[in-house]
């Protein structure tokens, strides 16, 4: 008896005094307190750690139990497990440990942290050491790919990374899609490893997690996502739109959601025309480095032809390339091909903050060759006319320079006078800041260029202009002040042109312009009104260069200009004077609810060499002006104007508005122009938006020189977050040469993010 009690006392002073206890070769302990009953059985622990020296296994804990017995281990509280064979970390709130069954247990939410960097979050999980495979309950697992990965059941091996479960759910990462689409996977069962994931009985969409049946889905027997080529790959896929098959794919991939750049067939694409038939656009994207990819779309017509377009893309830290060209095949032998090309290349001189050198390249075999076939192309800026250029920029804090040659081609000119050669022109700006040490600002440019057009026309210009711009004078009453003197000398010569000598003509003139307004203000509690009375003296002893022919127009915007008789060859001769007026109101989040603005010119002389078609040179010059009105979301009005000085006739008005009335808005454009009714149209869009998902467009455009529709078009459409569908007539009455009117009536589709495909003209 006396022996026990002994016994007991001596590890009662161990509990107190000593940490570390190793027992039963199983376990060493690292506590701050320690209890042991049973003749050694039972072991109970306060605050440390508890060391598997057998199976390599380390607990961090609040609490330990053990009993040898049973040969079962309890943690409690806080508990954290690493593996120095596999180094993982769990993590949870109690854990068993069976020794002799090789088992570590928990019911309490756990997370793991495995040695491939997996992050794991479990409801329940069962840890058998001898093959390091853990069963996990519930679990969401976050992968190094940042996928979100869901699964009922799931065993994980936590040497090798493998993953195996059932009714499994991945949220693929997203940060290169649209931030409304949820990329995402559901699948029967999944077989994952570092490398791959497999699916069986898979779908794949990028629609929100909002409808029990998505737009659209990609279902197929396995799915495998290849992590490392980032891609995903089909057997036996159907496309479902809102669970119906539309189209089967037996073999199937594409980039997954993290690839902004990926090598694959794009969306096949049906073009339809009256005179050329059906085709479809087959274009493939080929990845060939990080900084240079090519989209290549064959376009295969059902008549035999195939029309071959190539678009190539290379771009680094000094120089930017886009090459885009094609060639048609016609079974008739016929060829017809274009290219266009767009290079920049930066250069590092001396002197300069930034300077480079570009050439653009454009030509086509044929004049209507991009039109009739409806070739598209971020190159292609006008399918009338084509302009190439080579040219140097050059750059500095108070300095610019530009040269550049050129070649225009207008494709609906005759062969013989359609090019028009600009070899070189330039453009030089210097800022001259305050040289003359005056209250105000000196600039001097020059610009230049020699032109041939017309095949025996040669212009040759040189522009030198001087100008100082004073600093605003402010009265104590709140006049504004501040006038611009203008020095320019032009050098002209022409050869058969009709503007220019054959000698060279050598002027200067002088333009010196006086500049007042009075600026109102009325401040409300609602509202605040702007009245602004304005005018301009214009003088210089000069003549007017003959600029009758040239097609420019004052408005309420340039009528105040030092410029504004167009051309930069000579100053506006004469003495004239503009006046005018200009109003703003703005509500109390300073935005403009009304704008009006109304000026005119009177002139001392008639000056019948400036432009008919700007009334300039006239002793009374046409009322110009502006009236904006946003009275609110709903409702935008803008008109401008340009009428004579009797207010009888209209030479000039446009007039734009939109209307925004619950679902439905629509906007008028209307253009009339008397000097030009090429110019005059008018245009309308509307759409009425039935719900958040579908709406009915309808556009159209009138020509008021021939009082016929040039085209409209309906469409009926559907869009939600990853799914546009729409049903879409058009009507074109344009005809050009090889191109004649067309009518069609078609199916678009687009699935967000592949693109979108067209079916063929449903009207035949």
């Amino acid at each position: 008896m006396k022996n026990r009690y002994l016994l007991y006392l001596f590890f009662f002073f161990i509990s107190f005094f000593n940490t570390n206890l190793v027992v039963a070769n199983e376990f060493e302990f690292n506590v701050s307190e320690i209890i042991i009953s049973d003749n050694g059985n039972i072991i109970e622990t306060k605050k440390g750690t508890a060391e598997s020296l057998i199976d390599g296994i380390n607990i961090n804990a609040d609490t330990f139990l053990y009993n040898k017995n049973t040969s079962l281990l309890t943690a409690l509280g806080d508990v954290k497990v690493t593996s120095i064979r596999n180094n993982f970390l769990i993590e949870t709130q109690s854990i068993i440990y069976n020794t002799e069954k090789k088992e570590i247990s928990s019911k309490d939410n756990t997370l793991i942290n495995d040695a491939q960097g997996n992050l794991v979050k479990a409801q329940a999980f069962l840890l058998n050491l001898n093959n390091d495979v853990i069963k996990i309950e519930k679990m969401k697992m976050v992968n190094l790919q940042q996928d979100i990965i869901k699964l009922d059941t799931a065993y994980i091996n936590l040497s090798t990374g493998n993953l195996i479960g059932k009714d499994v759910s991945i949220d693929l990462n997203n940060k290169n899609f649209n931030n409304e689409n949820e990329p995402r996977l559901k699948g029967a069962s999944l077989r994952s490893d570092l490398q791959t994931s497999t699916l069986t009985k898979g779908v794949f969409t990028t629609c929100k997690k909002n409808d029990d049946c998505p737009p659209w889905q990609l279902q197929a027997s396995k799915i495998k996502h290849d992590k490392q080529k980032q891609i995903i790959y089909y057997d036996n896929a159907w496309l479902k739109v809102y669970d119906k098959p539309v189209l089967y794919f037996p073999k199937f991939f594409h980039p997954d959601p993290s690839v902004k750049r990926q090598s694959g067939f794009l969306m096949p694409k049906f073009l339809d025309s009256t005179a050329l038939g059906t085709s479809i656009n087959l274009p493939y994207f080929n990845v060939i480095s990080d900084n240079k990819d090519l989209t290549f779309t064959p376009r295969l017509y059902f008549n035999n032809k195939i029309l071959a377009q190539t678009e190539y893309r290379t771009i680094d830290a000094d120089t930017e390339n886009i090459f885009d060209f094609s060639f048609l095949n016609d079974p008739d032998g016929t060829n017809q091909n274009h290219f266009f090309s767009k290079s920049k290349k930066k250069l590092y001189l001396d002197g300069f903050e930034d300077s480079d050198l570009y050439l653009n390249v454009q030509t086509t075999s044929d004049d209507t060759f991009l039109k009739t076939y409806k070739v598209k192309s971020p190159l292609i800026g006008s399918t009338n006319s084509l302009r190439s250029s080579l040219g140097l920029n050059l750059n500095k804090e108070d300095l610019s320079f530009n040269s550049e040659l050129q070649v225009y081609e207008n494709l609906n000119a005759n062969k013989t006078d359609r090019y028009e050669y600009v070899l070189p022109s330039y453009t030089l700006s210097k800022d001259l800041g305050y040289v003359f040490n005056t209250n105000g600002n000196t600039t001097f440019a020059s610009t230049g260029h020699v032109k041939n057009y017309d095949t025996n026309i040669t212009e040759s210009v040189n522009v030198n202009d001087l100008l100082y711009n004073s600093n605003y004078d402010y009265s104590q009453v709140g006049l504004q002040k501040n006038y611009k003197i203008l020095l320019k000398n032009t050098n002209n010569k022409g050869k058969n042109s009709p503007a220019f000598k054959e000698d060279r003509d050598h002027t200067i003139g002088s333009l010196f312009q006086y500049n007042m307004s009075y600026p109102l203000v009325k401040s409300g509690s609602k509202y605040n009104d702007f009245f602004t009375p304005a005018t301009t003296i214009n003088f210089s002893p000069n003549k007017s260069k003959n600029n009758r022919g040239a097609d420019t127009r004052i408005d309420s915007n340039n009528i105040f200009s030092l410029d504004r008789a167009g051309g930069p060859e000579s100053v506006e001769g004469g003495l004239s004077v503009v006046y005018g007026l200009e109003y703003f109101k703005t509500n109390i989040e300073n935005q403009n609810i009304i704008e009006a603005k109304i000026a005119s010119q009177l002139r001392l002389e008639e000056d019948k060499n400036l432009s008919i078609n700007s009334s300039l040179g006239q002793k009374s010059s046409n009322i110009v002006g502006n009236f904006v009105i946003n009275p609110s979301d709903h409702i935008s009005v803008n008109y401008d104007y340009s009428i004579d000085e009797n207010l009888r006739d209209t030479n000039y008005q446009s007039l734009s508005s939109i209307f925004k009335i619950n679902n439905f808005i629509t906007s008028f454009e209307y253009i009339n122009e008397n000097k030009s009714l090429k110019n005059s149209f008018l245009s309308n869009e509307t759409t009425y938006n039935i719900d958040d998902n579908i709406s009915i467009g309808f556009n159209t455009r009138s020509n008021k020189e021939t009082s016929l529709t040039e085209y409209y078009n309906l469409i009926y459409q559907y869009k939600n977050d990853c799914l546009i569908a729409a049903v879409e007539y058009n009507k074109d009455y344009y005809s050009d040469r090889t191109m004649r009117a067309d009518e069609s009536i078609f199916f678009k589709l687009t699935i967000i993010p592949f693109g979108e495909t067209i079916s063929p003209n449903l009207r035949k």
